[in-house]
């Protein structure tokens, strides 16, 4: 077969949500590989190389008005005329891509798509038009071992299930070793001259060990858990920051957290940021000793594999979702999701005890090398598109 690289450019359309950094990540590659690139999103943003059109999406809107913006997918797919139409998330996006009856299709699932205990059929579109959406494709990816699982459980045929890592891990960007000070230093300055200038001033110190939290704060993300775990560590390492991102989190339930911060005493060393900008976030990883992620439920998460990638060690729930990439006290600690106790302890051995946490942060830099490679798995998906397009 002729490689990808001496064969015509494709013309590649997707419907997807470019509010994603996933989703973005994923056109970029295939942009800069000189691909036509079309995408279908109820987000508009510009993109260099990338012709948006817009779909209509708006919160608590019924599922059957949405199912109307099979319509614009029709009108582009007649005048762009691509060679493989993808849609990411089965919910909605699939949906749409399914019943404009295009092949070859490609659908990704990223996990609360087709998992149960995060409601993917809740209703009775999710009961009707999933399995429809998933059986309409020419090939599923999946991130990971659990999710392709799924889906052949599901009712898809083993072989039109891939594995393709979740975008993967742009490892020149999210490596170990960047020079977090400045970003330290401008932190501190930014709480210094604002709302918490003590904190400000103990952030400064090049001691003070970082928590990292990026998840959603909501209650899947049992952030309530990760915020009353705080004082019991402070009690041995009282210097200790936690910084939480608030973006794309729950409005109410943020506020019910920091609420529960300053009924806890922890004002001092809590910090909310509203936003992590995505070129910052390998210094906010690099600033962290430790990172927190546990959920009720989850996929294959890119932050966790960000995360491992530049050697901040995590704490993870114990989900079987997890079980192909960590590897308790090998590169990561594992905690139930809702156990505050448990979850403290796991954060005063990462912080109290280098050896451990250097010796687990090697292995999570190991882990990321050896299969979660972002330019690798585009380009298997790059692969993937030729050959369902018979170039």
């Amino acid at each position: 077969m002729t490689s990808p690289e001496s064969t015509r450019k494709l013309r590649l359309c997707y419907v997807a949500d470019l509010r994603s950094l996933h989703t973005q990540k994923w056109v970029d590659y295939f942009v800069l590989r000189g691909h036509s690139v079309v995408v279908l999103s109820p987000t508009r943003m510009k993109l260099p190389g990338v012709r948006v059109h817009g779909i209509f999406w708006r919160p608590g809107l019924p599922k059957l008005f949405q199912l109307a913006n099979v319509l614009p997918v029709l009108t582009v797919l007649r005048t762009f005329r691509p060679d493989v139409l993808h849609a990411h998330y089965v919910r909605v996006y699939g949906w749409l891509a399914a019943l404009s009856f295009f092949r070859p299709l490609v659908i990704t699932v990223w996990g609360g798509d087709i998992l149960e205990d995060q409601g993917a059929f809740s209703d009775v579109f999710g009961k009707k038009l999933t399995p429809f959406a998933l059986g309409r494709a020419s090939v599923v990816t999946a991130h990971s071992r659990f999710l392709r699982k799924r889906v052949i459980e599901l009712g898809k045929p083993e072989n039109r299930v891939a594995i393709v890592g979740c975008p993967g891990v742009d490892r020149k960007q999210f490596r170990p070793g960047l020079d977090s000070d400045s970003l330290r230093n401008e932190l501190a300055a930014e709480l210094a001259s604002g709302m918490a200038p003590g904190l400000g001033a103990t952030l400064k110190s090049g001691n003070v060990p970082v928590v990292l939290c990026t998840r959603l704060i909501n209650r899947l993300y049992n952030t309530e858990t990760v915020i009353r775990a705080i004082p019991l560590v402070l009690k041995e390492v009282p210097a200790a920051k936690f910084i939480f991102s608030e973006l794309a989190g729950e409005k109410l339930y943020i506020q019910e957290m920091k609420v529960l911060v300053k009924e806890l005493g922890a004002e001092g060393s809590v910090i909310f940021l509203e936003e992590i900008p995505r070129a910052r976030m390998p210094l906010f990883l690099n600033l962290a000793r430790v990172f927190v992620s546990i959920p009720d439920s989850d996929g294959m998460p890119q932050s966790l594999l960000e995360a491992m990638s530049c050697g901040t060690v995590p704490i993870v729930s114990d989900l079987p979702q997890y079980d192909e990439l960590i590897k308790s006290e090998t590169n990561a600690l594992v905690v139930p999701p809702k156990d505050v106790r448990a979850l403290a302890g796991a954060i005063l051995r990462l912080l109290k005890d280098n050896a451990l946490r250097e010796k687990l942060s090697r292995a999570c830099v190991d882990t990321v090398m050896e299969g979660m490679d972002y330019e690798a798995e585009m380009a298997k998906m790059e692969r993937l598109y030729y050959e369902l397009s018979g170039a």
